[in-house]
């Protein structure tokens, strides 16, 4: 059983996280006219943080490929949430992993391309001998 959920905004946010989440917003913003217009039209009501993990979790969707059933990107999993039977289509197994792999590697949940982000992160037991 998944026990995805969106984050508050009362969780401490290391420096790691927010640079994350200040790519994420910049790299929102330059995909079109109406993205940039829609994230500045969030800023005016919202908090940052929350208009940050929507850029995040946008990003996330579109740098990963994701399907429209596959909701749940790294970004708004838990490490150790799997799909409950029957809806495995949803993917958050596969987030979860992914994030759990990210994570390994020093990397943000919030990263906006996870995958370019593994790539070039340094393999830890590369660089441990």
């Amino acid at each position: 059983m998944t026990k995805a959920t969106a984050t508050t905004a009362a969780e401490a946010l290391s420096d790691l996280d927010r640079r994350a989440l200040e790519l994420a917003i910049k790299i929102d913003r330059q995909r079109n006219k109406a993205c940039r217009l829609q994230l500045d039209d969030k800023l005016k009501t919202e908090a940052w943080i929350e208009v940050a993990r929507f850029a995040a979790h946008r990003c996330q969707e579109i740098s990963l490929h994701l399907a429209p059933r596959q909701c749940w990107p790294p970004s708004r999993v838990a490490v150790d949430d799997v799909d409950k039977p029957g809806y495995e289509h949803r993917g958050i197994g596969q987030s979860a992993a992914l994030l759990r792999r990210m994570l390994a590697a020093g990397i943000s949940r919030y990263h906006p391309d996870p995958i370019a982000a593994l790539a070039a992160a340094p393999r830890r037991d590369a660089a441990a001998g």
